[in-house]
């Protein structure tokens, strides 16, 4: 596993919280009557994958694999899935929860996306709140681009800051700088590179926007 400086803090920050990051998660569950619905948006993006039976998918930060339910249920046992996370701590819980559902089918690695040597002709690559915390997210999307099959896709839920709102406004979010999300993180405006990149590499791209700009889904195709 490779690290750099300027992620060492976010590594750092889920090691701690690891074991209850699962918890952290499930408390966003109270604010579904407002439109909230962070285990829906995940389903919508690993539908948006478009997969089949027995594809091969990666998930690039899959953290303590919440999307993995989502992905079995599509590609059935005779697929893949290949879960990247930065966090060992993370890809622990992934494992535990692997062997608790008895899933033979799932490879988990531990790197920085950005270091990561995704497989050839890959079927689908995800990502789900994790690349807004890397540096080099527009290096993630462009090797990720260059691996996928032809007409097959890349899509990306992330957070992002909305253009109208000033960041002096991010202290009234407290959930978001002991996850790594910090000010510097939100000048560098993550979200526009990954969809720039995504723009740059693959056809019929889209992105949509939504809880008042502070959440965006994108997705896009390989060429045939």
């Amino acid at each position: 596993m490779n690290t750099t400086g300027r992620n060492e803090h976010v590594l750092q920050a889920y090691e701690k919280r690891s074991k209850r990051y699962d918890r952290f998660v499930s408390f966003f569950s109270i604010f579904r009557s407002f439109g909230f619905d962070i285990q829906a948006w995940r389903q919508d993006a690993v539908q948006a994958l478009n997969l089949r039976p027995g594809d091969t998918v990666v998930d690039i930060g899959c953290g303590t694999g919440l999307n993995f339910l989502f992905l079995q249920e599509i590609l059935g046992p005779e697929g893949k899935i290949i879960g990247v996370d930065l966090s060992a701590s993370m890809l622990e819980k992934a494992r535990q929860y692997v062997l608790e559902q008895g899933w033979k089918n799932v490879e988990l690695v531990c790197s920085d996306a950005a270091q990561y040597t995704f497989p050839a002709r890959v079927d689908g690559i995800l990502s789900t709140f994790a690349l807004i915390l890397v540096p080099e997210c527009g290096r993630v999307i462009a090797n990720g681009c260059r691996a996928l099959a032809p007409g097959r896709n890349l899509v990306v839920l992330d957070m992002a800051w909305p253009a109208s709102l000033s960041l002096r406004w991010r202290h009234a979010f407290f959930f978001l700088r002991p996850y790594g999300v910090t000010l510097e993180t939100l000048q560098r405006r993550p979200w526009e590179t990954i969809y720039q990149t995504m723009q740059d590499n693959l056809t019929d791209t889209s992105r949509r926007k939504f809880w008042y700009g502070f959440l965006y889904f994108a997705a896009g195709r390989k060429q045939e």
